[in-house]
């Protein structure tokens, strides 16, 4: 999991390349019943490791989820490095839990 530093800093990272806002709202977990024919329904949840995120590949951990115009996931192989991070629109969310705060 990241710290309240890297979470700010990854999500400082992405706004650049989004142009539009991210929300303020910490993300925990989504249900997500995907458009993609090729894609089951999924529970992403942060912390944990995701499978189906892209076809034929290996489980990824989610490291954290954004609110924007859609949602983006990110994962350690996907958002948090080179490689861009999964956007789900928003018609492919079923349920949103959002993260406890302290």
């Amino acid at each position: 999991m990241l710290t309240d530093e890297q979470y700010e800093d990854l999500k400082a990272r992405l706004l650049p390349t989004l142009r539009a806002p991210i929300k303020d709202r910490r993300i925990a977990a989504i249900k997500v019943n995907s458009a993609m024919h090729w894609q089951p329904p999924m529970w992403v949840e942060v912390g944990k490791v995701c499978k189906h995120l892209e076809p034929d590949s290996p489980g990824e951990e989610v490291v954290a989820i954004f609110e924007s115009t859609t949602f983006i996931v990110c994962t350690t192989e996907h958002g948090a490095d080179d490689k861009p991070p999964f956007f789900f629109s928003r018609e492919d969310i079923r349920q949103v839990v959002l993260a406890e705060t302290t």
